[in-house]
């Protein structure tokens, strides 16, 4: 079974995710086809010169209560936001490989408007990667320079672009159901996260957006579990700080998926996630401690806009 990542940045925390698992390769590997089983791969093809434009919406909350002595320490702080930009992805180069083709890309932060013709706005920030033939994303440049809302959207709309890539690789059957456990790479207070995640390959029907084409609907149904000792769930990172932290996380996440039977892209996507958390962070002897009780909730939305455009003529 291939493993691969569903979640981006934790709305908890709101850092960047250093680590990028196999799936998010999943728009840039291989040709949509039918089975003779009736089992759609659900996977598009790419060829360079493409560029393809989605939007990206989300609205967040994250509540944070604070109990400490130590007026210095600063942890996750409160949060209400609403989100959008349109993230405009182009296909550089696309070269055969196994078990997949090696791919080079790069997109695009636009304002939710577009791109601004005003000369003296902000410079758009772009980000560029490649995709290695196993899948893993490899040569990131840019993420450092988003904001951490400009790194949820992306990270949340890379995630559903590449949804296929957690999916059987034979292709799903109408009523299937396929089973996952992945480990939540968001910087957490609390170590041994992992998320226990079930899709369900509910229907076909149209396609939202465009109407003229099939949808398979895929829906995931996401439990957020602890590994880690209640009692002691301190990640490396703190360790080394000579840090220990404690007590307990959940979460819950529900999403659907609209995928072409024409094309294999994601035209839609969004998820609810709910998130809580009750920690404790202290200095190993037990010192300076702080009580930290976090609340978050997010939505999330992504769409294509705009259909691929062909690559140039050679």
């Amino acid at each position: 079974m291939k493993r691969g990542s569903q979640h981006g940045t934790s709305i908890i925390s709101m850092r960047p995710v250093r680590r990028f698992a196999p799936l998010a390769a999943t728009l840039l590997l291989c040709a949509l086809a039918l089975r003779g089983d009736s089992r759609p791969a659900l996977l598009p093809q790419l060829k360079p010169g493409q560029s393809f434009l989605y939007e990206a919406h989300g609205r967040l909350a994250r509540n944070v209560k604070t109990e400490s002595r130590v007026s210095s320490m600063r942890g996750p702080q409160e949060l209400q936001s609403d989100l959008s930009s349109q993230i405009r992805l182009s296909i550089q180069d696309v070269q055969p490989g196994k078990p997949g083709p090696m791919i080079a890309a790069q997109t695009d932060i636009l304002p939710a408007a577009g791109p601004s013709n005003d000369s003296t706005s902000s410079p758009i920030p772009k980000l560029s990667f490649h995709i290695l033939p196993n899948g893993q994303l490899a040569n990131l440049n840019g993420l450092d320079a988003l904001s951490p809302e400009q790194r949820l959207l992306w990270q949340f709309w890379m995630a559903r672009f590449a949804f296929g890539w957690t999916l059987p690789q034979n292709g799903m059957k109408l009523g299937e159901k396929w089973k996952l456990e992945e480990p939540e790479l968001g910087d957490s207070l609390i170590a041994g996260l992992v998320w226990d995640r079930e899709t369900t390959y509910a229907r076909d029907d149209q396609c939202p957006i465009f109407p003229d084409q099939t949808c398979a609907v895929l829906l995931t149904q996401s439990t957020l579990k602890q590994k880690s000792s209640t009692k002691d769930s301190t990640p490396e990172e703190y360790r080394r700080k000579s840090l220990k932290t404690f007590g307990t996380a959940r979460g819950a996440n529900q999403a659907i998926c609209y995928i072409s039977l024409q094309t294999g892209l994601v035209l839609r996507a969004n998820e609810d996630l709910q998130q809580t958390m009750d920690v404790t962070v202290a200095k190993t002897d037990g010192s300076n401690g702080v009580h930290y009780t976090i609340d978050a909730s997010s939505h999330l939305e992504t769409l294509l806009v705009i259909q691929p455009s062909a690559p140039p003529p050679h």
